[in-house]
């Protein structure tokens, strides 16, 4: 890792920045092309500038005369006079019907019927068909920056009207399932090339807002006043023989990855605040010296920053912490850093590879103009593993939240929050329960698509690709993968937030309630005994097991909880009591259950008026005890308004599902990248 994978994010979410406001324009000039160019142009509609000196409309130009003239010749070029795969022992001289022949062929992947549907016709199934326009914008967009190195042999008017295309925000309607994406992604591709060529039976999205519609591409050409191009030697096999297609879904995928990266390292410190963990695990030892690799090192140290300023979250382990009878914690909670550090080098690694095939050329065969000679081997074979490594990932990311969030829901585990996270009574509140089995359903499904792809190769087109890389269908798996753990992490956000809120409330009972032991004990045994309000050590022999015994009873409902939270405390009320009591004076049992009593009712009216009277906001307490994380916390339940639960059908107007889709929009649209580069001190 030359940089590190915060530093990497920070320039990709700067980029995207810069190009949304005008700032920097992304370039077709076959060298430069990245990541976040892929993004802009693919979902925000971003016109890249074509690089068009003289120079390079030279080189272009060379190239295409390398072809002519070697077409000419007695010695055969692969998909110039000869046939295509497995039928390139056939010769021919009509180069440019052979370039026809090739996209008629490839033409046969399964779409809506465009004739007799209009746009509001089509289906959810006419849309599963079909490629997502962004994807073919992306597609295009690469394909453009390949052919642009003049190694390919198309001529300058190609790749104008391919850029007038993404100009014009065309989007041809390209399968969504054909490519085996070797020689290249050809089904998609060969759809482009028919707008271009203006075939009448392929079709193209155009138009913008209410107005944009499917067009057949002769129609659509006829409103641009483009012409249709005639292919001459090698250009349909020039346009089709690429990797744009799996390489644009890839590039898309590995921003949106290392922006859910970033996201488990900050819900990671999250769970750690919000059960009341240590800090120790993540402290430099550990991490830059004892075991230093990269990925390790950064998750810790991120970490570590996070949590600095918490008031949830422990230094270390204390002996005498009530709540530190578990002397380290979880795996889930404390191995976060070895968890997490391998990702982000896998991830680096795939983003090195993406940045590559982005400038590469990928058809075959390719055009050396300096030699005046064709090169044939297989550069079309695209890359299913930068895509297999990032769906991988994505699983470890979703495994770690899922057992994270587990831990929080779970009374026997979550240092004293209520089952559920419920904030109203458990036996009439069960908040989370079934968050967490939808959790689940998305885990699975994610766990299933973390297979890879690239063992489930089939030998196609007469034994001639017997290997090829699926790198399309495995591009397609990891965007799926992607917006399911999305939707993991949104669940377990809700979650961390609404345990926030309870930390709080908390907070607020516990210091009502320590309060009224004091005074209470005083008023019924002080007047017996030796003890004075201020007596912390006698105190503390109280409140450690009441803190204790308050963990273990969260399940129960308030109106019974407390009578056997003070029944059990009272043994150790009287432990403490006994070597203090005055010589001549008796402890009464009268006077321990009265006392019993009476702690109950504070208890119960302490519980219920920290609970009622709680307001959820980014000045509340629960907001104050957060470390760096409260940026989050005050993102969720401040603009996008995310509600807490009450648990009470006259207080919650709005589901819990409907609260989490707030924060799965916030992935999805990439409004929360920022809060999260936020969290760990990055700035765009």
């Amino acid at each position: 890792m030359a940089q590190s994978h915060l530093n990497l994010l920070t320039s990709q979410l700067t980029a995207l920045q810069a190009y949304n406001n005008g700032a920097q324009f992304a370039f077709v000039d076959g060298h430069s092309l990245n990541v976040p160019g892929v993004v802009v142009v693919s979902r925000k509609n971003h016109i890249p500038k074509l690089e068009d000196s003289e120079a390079i409309r030279n080189r272009v130009a060379a190239a295409v005369d390398v072809v002519q003239s070697l077409a000419l010749e007695a010695q055969s070029q692969y998909g110039v006079t000869t046939g295509f795969g497995g039928s390139a022992n056939t010769r021919t001289k009509r180069t440019a019907l052979l370039q026809k022949a090739l996209l008629a062929t490839i033409q046969c992947g399964i779409l809506p019927d465009f004739r007799s549907k209009g746009v509001k016709d089509l289906t959810p199934e006419d849309y599963s068909l079909m490629l997502p326009q962004d994807w073919v914008r992306g597609t295009m967009f690469v394909r453009l920056n390949s052919i642009i190195r003049a190694q390919s042999g198309t001529r300058w008017n190609i790749i104008e009207s391919l850029h007038r295309l993404i100009e014009e925000n065309v989007a041809p309607c390209a399968p969504l399932r054909q490519s085996i994406s070797a020689s290249g992604d050809l089904g998609p591709l060969a759809y482009i090339s028919g707008v271009l060529t203006g075939n009448p039976d392929v079709f193209a999205w155009y138009g913008e807002g209410e107005g944009r519609k499917i067009y057949d591409s002769a129609t659509l050409l006829r409103k641009l006043n483009l012409a249709p191009i005639d292919l001459i030697a090698k250009e349909g096999l020039a346009l089709v023989n690429g990797t744009a297609a799996s390489a644009a879904v890839a590039a898309l995928a590995i921003h949106d990855c290392h922006i859910l990266a970033l996201a488990v390292q900050v819900l990671a410190a999250y769970a750690v605040e919000a059960i009341k963990g240590s800090q120790e695990p993540f402290q430099p030892f550990l991490h830059d010296l004892s075991r230093p690799h990269k990925g390790q090192i950064e998750v810790a140290a991120n970490i570590r920053h996070i949590l600095k300023s918490s008031k949830l979250a422990r230094i270390q382990h204390e002996e005498s912490d009530p709540e530190g009878q578990l002397r380290q914690d979880t795996y889930c909670v404390r191995g976060s850093p070895q968890w997490i550090g391998p990702l982000l080098e896998d991830l680096m690694l795939a983003q090195d590879q993406i940045d590559i095939e982005l400038n590469s050329t990928t058809d075959n065969p390719v055009v050396d103009i300096d030699s005046n000679y064709i090169h044939h081997g297989a550069n079309f074979m695209a890359m299913s593993y930068a895509s297999e490594k990032m769906r991988l990932s994505l699983h470890h990311m979703a495994k770690l939240t899922y057992a994270q969030l587990t831990e929080l829901l779970n009374n026997h585990m979550n240092k004293g929050l209520p089952p559920n996270l419920s904030v109203n009574e458990p036996s009439v509140d069960y908040c989370m329960k079934v968050a967490d089995v939808a959790a689940a359903s998305y885990l699975s499904e994610i766990a299933y698509l973390a297979n890879p792809v690239s063992t489930h190769v089939i030998s196609a087109e007469m034994h001639n690709q017997a290997i090829n890389s699926l790198a399309l269908i495995s591009a397609r798996y990891t965007m799926d993968t992607i917006k399911l753990v999305r939707m993991i992490m949104s669940t377990h956000l809700y979650g961390l937030v609404q345990a926030t809120d309870l930390r709080a409330m908390e907070f607020n009972f516990r210091s009502l309630l320590f309060e009224a032991l004091r005074s209470e004990t005083m008023s019924q045994f002080g007047h017996i005994s030796s003890i004075a309000a201020d007596d912390d050590d006698f105190f503390q022999g109280l409140i450690h097991p009441l803190v204790v015994l308050l963990n273990a009873s969260t399940w129960e409902d308030s109106y019974s909880r407390f009578d056997g939270v003070f029944r059990k405390l009272s043994g150790y009320l009287l432990k403490q009591l006994k070597p203090r009591i005055h010589a001549d004076k008796d402890i009464n049992l009268s006077a321990i259950e009265e006392w019993q009593e009476v702690m109950s009712g504070r208890a119960r009216e302490a519980f219920v008026l920290s609970r009622d009277t709680y307001v959820p906001s980014a000045g509340s307490k629960g907001h104050e005890m957060l470390g760096r994380t409260k940026a989050l916390y005050k993102f969720v339940r401040g603009k996008l308004d995310v509600q807490l639960h009450w648990g009470d059908p006259e207080k919650d107007k709005r589901e819990i599902g409907t609260e989490i889709s707030k924060i799965f929009r916030a992935f999805e649209n990439g409004s929360i990248a920022s809060i999260l580069l936020d969290v760990v001190g990055g700035r765009l």
